[in-house]
């Protein structure tokens, strides 16, 4: 049996302004995608099911990238044209397994992985069976549906068993092109816009309906049972909450599942709203408590949903509060280089953050000194995408009064220890330490954390979804729209 592989992950906020060339992509080409073998990562997962299943897997093309604006459409051909051109020269095959996010959105594309599908479907046939990988995060629509043989999302925030849900989809792949089952895929969308704060899976609403779920699967009642929590901070139609199962060959059966788990979303959806602490009321509790470390969440600026990463509200009322022991990590590339100019033991005296636009605080003015210089090279220690290795530019941190910031050229989403022990923090040792997300901070951090504090701090990962001017989502969704109403359709 004959596997080729590809995929583009990108995750759209389409009120960002921060632009995605194609440059911005990082990209592995035909064995190069090999590197993710063994890892917690979605082609990494699929690498090793077919290994492990005997079935020769075809690495294609994979872009990949942090949440950003929405490519242009230049930028978006020329990938998918790559990765088609790709699959096509590596034909003939028995099926396509294809790693993509779920919520990408490109210029004249607000369904960009359903475009993705069609154009891979067109040059392998109406019966090649496709299989999809998407991140939990996906805003699933009709298309994808129509296009797709075999769906699978991620069923954990913070991400953990992404290797284990694209291995899940090989297996179905397999067994469909043995015939030894026939997928039909059921898509219910219950009017639920959420924001990633509400969606956490090892606790409240996603738990319960996870588990119900993973009991039905269990059951045989379905093949798999998909619950994708959506991404709103993409302004399209299909974004929201989906809930899609797969059956084998019982679309009835598949409709009833779909709509008592988007049922039971609904009915828990006033457990999903929440307020969170004004920035000088979290700092003033962090430094207040007697022991640590203290997460201050940063939901504003979450780095994974889309956001600058150089948000300087925290940084700002730290420093004016005079805290201690306290860590916070800001993604800007001339601040950082300033730093390593002046080297270890040299005084810094610069302007940090607040460079990108004014929605995440100015910058700010930090004077301190420098005490690491880093080449920003390290490996993820897990669980979330553990052994994937990372490269976030020169890095430095310094030293200003209590607080470490430290400096980065990239951003790098926060969920990983390993980011601040790659320069000599030790996070368990820390008072307060931020963290730019909602919830994946959880995946490394929560097993040291003694008292978390979420921050309503300004930016594009704003709880508030009033703050935006959506124009293209299927309203009403709730809990933009009180009034909004679910049943079965």
């Amino acid at each position: 049996m004959r596997f080729i592989a590809g995929g583009i992950m990108h995750e759209t906020h389409t009120f960002s302004s921060e632009p995605t060339p194609l440059e911005r992509f990082r990209i592995w080409r035909g064995d190069e995608v090999l590197t993710f073998r063994g890892k917690n990562h979605s082609f990494g997962g699929a690498l090793d099911a077919c290994a492990a299943l005997g079935i020769d897997y075809v690495p294609t093309f994979f872009a990949d990238t942090l949440s950003t604006a929405a490519p242009d459409r230049a930028t978006f051909d020329a990938m998918t044209g790559e990765l088609c051109d790709r699959i096509e020269t590596a034909l003939p095959a028995d099926g396509i397994v294809l790693n993509l996010h779920g919520a990408m959105v490109a210029e004249g594309f607000p369904d960009a992985e359903a475009e993705i599908v069609r154009r891979v479907r067109t040059i392998v046939g109406a019966q090649m069976p496709i299989a999809v990988t998407l991140d939990f995060h996906a805003n699933i629509g009709r298309e994808m549906v129509e296009q797709a043989t075999i769906v699978t999302t991620y069923d954990t925030y913070p991400h953990t068993d992404a290797a284990e849900r694209s291995a899940e989809a090989v297996e179905l792949l397999r067994r469909t092109v043995l015939g030894k089952i026939d997928p039909v895929l059921t898509l219910e969308k219950p009017p639920l816009l959420l924001v990633p704060q509400a969606m956490p899976t090892g606790e409240g609403p996603f738990q319960q309906v996870f588990a119900h779920a993973h009991s039905l699967e269990d059951s045989g009642a379905a093949l798999s049972i998909t619950i994708a929590g959506g991404f709103s901070y993409s302004d399209v139609p299909m974004a929201g909450v989906s809930v899609l199962v797969t059956t084998d060959g019982d679309p009835v059966r598949g409709q009833a599942i779909a709509t008592e788990l988007a049922t039971e979303l609904w009915e828990l959806r006033t457990q999903m709203t929440f307020a969170n602490l004004p920035v000088d009321e979290a700092v003033r509790q962090a430094i207040a408590f007697e022991d640590g470390p203290v997460m201050l969440v940063d939901v504003g600026d979450n780095i994974g949903g889309g956001t600058t990463g150089d948000g300087t509200s925290l940084l700002d009322e730290l420093l004016r509060q005079q805290a201690t022991d306290a860590v916070i990590v800001i993604s800007d590339p001339d601040a950082a280089a300033q730093a390593v100019a002046v080297g270890v033991g040299g005084r810094f005296d610069g302007l940090v953050g607040g460079k990108i636009d004014i929605l995440h605080g100015d910058p700010v003015r930090v004077q301190g000194t420098v005490a690491v210089v880093s080449d920003g090279r390290w490996v993820h220690e897990g669980p979330e995408n553990a052994g994937v290795p990372v490269e976030s530019g020169p890095t430095a941190v310094v030293r200003a009064g209590g607080v470490s910031i430290v400096l980065t050229s990239t951003k790098i989403a926060p969920g990983d220890q390993q980011q601040l022990k790659s320069v000599g923090l030790d996070p368990a040792k820390q008072k307060i330490i931020v963290v730019k997300a909602a919830v994946r901070w959880r995946g490394g951090y929560e097993p040291i954390a003694r008292h978390v504090l979420y921050v309503d701090t300004p930016g594009l990962g704003s709880t508030d979804l009033s703050r935006f001017d959506f124009r293209n989502l299927g309203r009403p969704l709730y809990p933009m729209d009180p009034g909004a109403s679910f049943g079965h359709r």
